[in-house]
């Protein structure tokens, strides 16, 4: 039987697809997915994958950002932390580290300790700290995300701990006539700061760091400053929870 961890995620929905001892890594649009992929049978929702060449025998255990807005009647539904956990476990190796996992719509920290989760703390009320938030900057800025990853040097100070008035306050950045690089700057180091009280809760020989905004090494860079400790990203960072899955 193939067995598939499904993430879905408020931007995209990623999936770990396990057949033959094979991992396959798939990605879709999160509306085109629901599309695609969810129907309605009887009153209940189904994930529907045969669209995507998987058997209907597929086991399938979710979990993510969507896992609280619907329930599938043929899904085993996990946590978000435990889905992390177990991917960043089985990823690295290690039995005692802190995750952080920052992804559309919120910000996770895990602390992991003798193989098991210890504590975990999450940002799920403000958007200041989420990738949703770098999104809206970039569409502020004219940059792309990756562009906006490269900027840390002479950040400007970006003081609001809403992500709205954040915005605001970019805009207000532009016409006193900083830099496109500096505004920048100010907005990844800004969510390095919020992100500074979480880890600090803790304390772990190593630190991982997972989600899709795990590719914005500016910000990673200054967070690992901040703690005085480098903060390694997970590979193919956007999948760990959808990995993760896989284990339940």
């Amino acid at each position: 039987m193939s067995r598939v961890g499904i993430d879905l995620g408020s931007r995209y929905v990623k999936a770990a697809v396990l057949r033959d001892e094979h991992v396959k890594l798939l990605r879709w649009d999160t509306a085109e997915f629901y599309r695609s992929f969810v129907k309605r049978r009887g009153g209940e929702l189904y994930i529907e994958l045969a669209a995507a060449g998987l058997p209907d025998d597929t086991a399938i255990t979710a979990t993510g950002y969507g896992r609280n807005l619907m329930s599938f009647a043929n899904a085993n539904v996990i946590s978000e932390i435990k889905a992390h956990f177990r991917g960043a476990l089985e990823a690295t190796g290690e039995s005692d580290f802190i995750l952080v996992d920052v992804g559309g719509q919120d910000s996770k920290v895990i602390y992991v300790k003798d193989g098991y989760i210890e504590d975990f703390v999450m940002n799920d009320k403000c958007a200041a700290s989420t990738g949703r938030f770098l999104e809206n900057a970039c569409s502020i800025l004219h940059v792309s995300l990756d562009e906006l990853s490269a900027m840390k040097d002479k950040p400007v100070k970006l003081s609001s701990t809403c992500a709205i008035f954040s915005e605001s306050e970019i805009i207000g950045k532009i016409a006193e006539g900083c830099t496109t690089e500096e505004i920048g700057a100010g907005v990844n180091e800004s969510i390095a700061r919020r992100l500074l009280p979480l880890i600090k809760r803790f304390r772990a020989p190593r630190i991982y760091a997972a989600g899709g905004v795990a590719a914005n090494g500016a910000l990673f860079s200054m967070l690992s400053d901040m703690v005085d400790k480098e903060i390694d990203i997970l590979p193919e960072s956007q999948y760990n929870g959808c990995r993760g899955c896989l284990f339940y």
